[in-house]
């Protein structure tokens, strides 16, 4: 869809984030489309690894996801742009050529919500999101532990203080409430079953 367009070109391709990040110093696009899931990596975290090794990158994040922490932690760590899934592909067009201007792009599906809709996930601090997106990812203490710099002391006290800001008590219930949210797919989700783009 994007190369039918004479002014678009796509210079490269990912499967997940790391390659992504190995792969954008080489292919220097001007703007970077990404998945918010993605295997390993997801979109929160490969914009913020790339703009710290890139600040000037323009990242246009595309999701499923119109409600919830995501989309505002998404923008608020550098991303210039967010389109909803949802839209046709006259919108992410749209949107390509917004982020590559300069301009911010935020998909209309966002509205009002993305400034007042609050989520649960709204009360945790950037640290405990960052760990609560670990654990619904299914990671263990160590290796949340080894991936943010932390001692496992620490990573298991903010495990603790994020179950009780969520009120769950439990890793499924965790889960489920990332499904509510937006952190993780809900099962069939495009974005879950089809492939992944960085």
């Amino acid at each position: 869809m994007l190369e039918m367009q004479n002014d678009l070109r796509v210079v490269g391709e990912a499967s997940n984030g790391r390659d992504a990040l190995a792969a954008i110093p080489k292919c220097k696009p001007d703007v970077v489309l990404c998945d918010f899931h993605l295997p390993g990596w997801d979109g929160l975290e490969v914009t913020r690894r790339l703009l710290a090794q890139a600040p000037e990158m323009k990242i246009l994040i595309i999701s499923v996801i119109e409600r919830g922490a995501v989309p505002r932690c998404l923008l608020a760590a550098g991303a210039m742009g967010y389109v909803s899934k949802a839209q046709d592909g006259g919108a992410v067009i749209r949107a390509v050529r917004e982020v590559a201007a300069g301009r911010r792009f935020l998909d209309d599906a966002l509205g009002v919500g993305l400034l007042f809709e609050v989520s649960p996930f709204d009360y945790l601090s950037s640290r405990q999101l960052e760990v609560a997106r670990l654990m619904v990812q299914g990671k263990r203490t160590g290796d949340i532990a080894l991936e943010l710099g932390l001692t496992e002391s620490t990573v298991r006290t903010v495990r603790t203080t994020v179950m009780a800001k969520l009120r769950v008590r439990s890793d499924i219930a965790l889960v489920r409430l990332a499904m509510v949210w937006g952190l993780l797919p809900l099962p069939g989700d495009a974005e879950a079953d089809g492939p992944h783009r960085g």
